[in-house]
């Protein structure tokens, strides 16, 4: 999950658009030029020019020229060392940039992340919601917390909550389901369902946590409501 959301964040300006004027400082507009070089030279920024300067002036408005300047982001190698997920910046900070960043993004989403995202089997509209899901509060908070202690099952968790169309389609590539019965499925699941199955995919072989009565028999339920064969699931 986290290699996905790097791959993201390499990506997350290539067909950026920033628009209205800038209201910065000369001060601060010289910060983000000088920023604006850095990402553009970066090793894995694939966009153009305009797109780096997009990139740099959400970073300078939403973490401030001091900061920029106290981690040496102007610097290229800096740069490249930088990685927003892993930054020690307050959650609403972190949430700024974050927002702010994925804001220059739109386009083609599906050209955007090609072949090399291991994305196969998604959908346009499951694409396009995961881009969406850097808008929103709940999937970066969870984000957040997986890089103070929390668990990447936190991630997965609330991006299949935002985007159960995502689920529907690896579903569909992954077990073999058809479109009907996934969607079904899915709409059935609750997150509680959802977390104990995030739980059981963390353990070795068959083991299941202790005391799973009732969660299998929702399985169960949502199974034969939704007419699934249970060899599906392997």
């Amino acid at each position: 999950m986290k290699k996905f959301i790097s791959f993201l964040c390499c990506l997350l300006v290539v067909t950026a658009a920033c628009g209205g004027g800038s209201s910065l400082s000369s001060e601060d507009q010289k910060v983000v030029d000088d920023l604006a070089v850095s990402v553009a030279a970066s090793d894995d920024f694939p966009g153009t020019a305009a797109d780096a300067e997009c990139v740099a002036e959400s970073l300078v408005t939403n973490l401030g020229t001091a900061y920029i300047r106290d981690n040496n982001l102007t610097d290229v190698a800096a740069f490249d060392d930088w990685d927003l997920f892993e930054t020690e910046l307050s959650r609403d900070k972190f949430k700024q940039a974050a927002k702010g960043m994925f804001g220059c993004v739109e386009g083609e989403l599906s050209t955007l992340l090609g072949d090399e995202a291991d994305l196969d089997g998604l959908s346009e509209e499951s694409i396009e919601c995961f881009f969406d899901a850097f808008q929103d509060d709940k999937f970066l908070d969870a984000i957040y917390d997986s890089g103070d202690g929390g668990t990447d099952d936190l991630i997965v968790e609330a991006l299949f909550t935002s985007c159960p169309s995502a689920l529907v389609d690896g579903l569909v590539a992954g077990a073999g389901f058809d479109r009907e019965a996934a969607e079904c499925f899915v709409d059935e699941l609750s997150p509680e369902l959802l977390a104990f199955f995030l739980e059981i995919s963390s353990l070795p072989g068959d083991e299941i946590p202790e005391d799973s009565t009732q969660e299998l028999a929702d399985f169960l339920a949502i199974a034969v409501k939704c007419d699934i064969d249970l060899a599906d699931f392997g």
